[in-house]
């Protein structure tokens, strides 16, 4: 494709502009569109690509009418109204909307990684779905902390006890995971654990990053209450996962990383955007009644007026008892090894416990 001469430090300026107005924007619409859509027109009209990242991420969330890429149209998705973006491309944007927020370049990269390797597995729950929602916005408002230090409490020779400062638990998670693998390594056992951590992804990221390197992974987490017990209605416990990465002799690992809830509040949000009813049997409201009114359930889940039911649902006829108690091991642990308050008690001294 012929293009225009091109100033490479005013693209990049301008790249930067588009990822500072997707971690600020507070809906893809409105002002946010106008002015993505202004960056997009001086992007192209300085001479850059029409199939650059920054284009298609405005076709994408922003509907930026630039016509096809070099590279052909985007491919149809199979969601009405959406279009398929490449992996890369995702990536590369979801860690320049890191750095535009003030997270560093090495952090936003490892971020982007974690929260890629959600989609590429299909777990689009917790993948660039949760890049404005959970992080950006979460950012934005103070909650997670882009320069937030990693600090060891206590550390033996096979252990370590880390602060995470409430610094960003994509990050956080890669960095306590690799101090396990070495003390593994070096000793035949690695266990870290941490407090003051913020949403980490997919906890199968660490298991598997154990696997890689000929290790057993273990790894769990409490979270905000949202799952109510065994014949209860309110939200006591977290979706707590529950994860392990065992290496084998054949190209994949086996790797089990599931929540101990029926499904979780991502997989919710993946409803609400595709105009879906949640199915049956996943949620009850505080009067004890099944819920499948998505937008209905996400404001009642702030409100806490909807829990998540366990694994097994929320009575004892399938064994819902059993992911409620799965989900308490998790909790347990979480506490155990640091010697805290569980996430239900209203005694929180430290925020997300993981291990």
């Amino acid at each position: 494709m012929k293009r225009k001469q091109c100033d490479d430090s005013q693209l990049q300026a301008l790249r930067l502009k588009a990822s500072e107005i997707i971690a600020s924007a507070h809906e893809f619409n409105g002002e946010g569109k106008a002015k993505y859509k202004k960056v997009v027109k001086d992007f192209i009209d300085a001479g850059g690509a029409t199939d650059d990242l920054i284009v298609r991420i405005g076709t994408h969330f922003f509907g930026c009418p630039v016509g096809k890429s070099s590279q052909g149209p985007l491919e149809d998705s199979p969601v009405e109204g959406s279009r398929r973006l490449d992996f890369d491309y995702l990536e590369k944007f979801m860690a320049e909307c890191f750095m535009a927020s003030g997270t560093p370049e090495k952090e936003s990269k490892v971020c982007a990684n974690v929260l890629i390797e959600a989609d590429k597995r299909g777990i689009d729950s917790h993948g660039i779905g949760r890049l404005k929602s959970i992080y950006m916005d979460r950012i934005k408002s103070g909650i997670l902390k882009p320069f937030a230090p990693i600090d060891i409490i206590k550390e033996t020779e096979t252990t370590a006890l880390i602060d995470a400062n409430m610094g960003i638990g994509l990050y956080v998670g890669p960095h306590c995971m690799d101090m396990a693998i070495t003390k593994a390594k070096k000793y035949g056992l690695g266990f870290v654990a941490v407090r003051n951590s913020t949403h980490y992804g997919i906890a199968g990221y660490y298991a598997t990053m154990a696997s890689s390197k000929g290790c057993i992974g273990f790894c769990g987490t409490n979270a905000r209450p949202s799952i109510a017990p065994t014949f209860g209605v309110e939200p006591c416990l977290g979706t707590n996962p529950l994860c392990f990465g065992i290496p084998t002799d054949e190209a994949f690992p086996f790797v089990i990383d599931c929540a101990t809830s029926i499904c979780q509040r991502g997989k919710i949000e993946k409803y609400a955007r595709s105009g879906k009813p949640t199915p049956k049997g996943m949620v009850v409201d505080s009067s004890g009644e099944e819920r499948t009114d998505t937008d209905g359930i996400l404001k009642g889940m702030v409100k806490g007026d909807c829990a998540l039911c366990p694994i097994g649902g929320g009575g004892d006829e399938l064994g819902g008892y059993k992911g409620y108690s799965w989900a308490t091991v998790v909790e347990l642990l979480s506490i155990a090894f640091q010697e805290l308050c569980s996430s239900g008690s209203g005694l929180v001294r430290f925020r997300v416990l993981g291990f």
